[in-house]
């Protein structure tokens, strides 16, 4: 059953072109769609909550970081918000990742999550990430291919 809106008006997260205003899309619906149990409905949910988090809707990142911290070892799920976080500027979001990185193990299967954490934590301000960054080089148990990428990531090359 789809939202039925007066003829001549139109939805509140439109503008008067028919494009869609992020900043304004219902929050709640949304959020209830990324705990559903169908898996495409959740993805498609965690993109539009990155999508509202990228328009300045700070409370659609700290959901995102939410389902993050608890997510299960499903490491397609978790490379998605992961994604969704992605230039989310705040400092705890940056921990949260930092703390992924040192708690979730490289292997073949974690991979791409710990690429996609990388990447987010990419487009954070240097601010929030260099001592993190640097800290990570410094750790004698962190893998030479994870050094090269934060050593590609601090000299702004794409290093995939």
């Amino acid at each position: 059953m789809g939202l039925k809106f007066p003829p001549g008006s139109r939805p509140p997260w439109m503008n008067e072109r028919g494009q869609l205003l992020p900043e304004n899309l219902p929050l709640d619906s949304t959020l209830a769609r990324a705990l559903s149990r169908d898996k495409r409905e959740c993805r498609e949910a965690v993109r539009l909550l990155g999508v509202m988090q990228h328009a300045g809707r700070i409370e659609a990142g700290i959901y995102l970081m939410g389902l993050l911290a608890g997510a299960q070892d499903d490491w397609e799920w978790r490379t998605a918000i992961a994604e969704a976080l992605d230039g989310f500027d705040n400092d705890g979001c940056a921990r949260l990742l930092f703390c992924e990185l040192r708690t979730v193990k490289g292997s073949n299967t974690t991979r791409r999550y710990r690429d996609a954490v990388l990447e987010s934590l990419a487009t954070l301000p240097a601010g929030l990430t260099s001592a993190g960054f640097e800290a990570m080089l410094e750790d004698p148990t962190c893998s030479q291919r994870t050094r090269d990428k934060v050593c590609c990531i601090l000299d702004g090359v794409d290093g995939r």
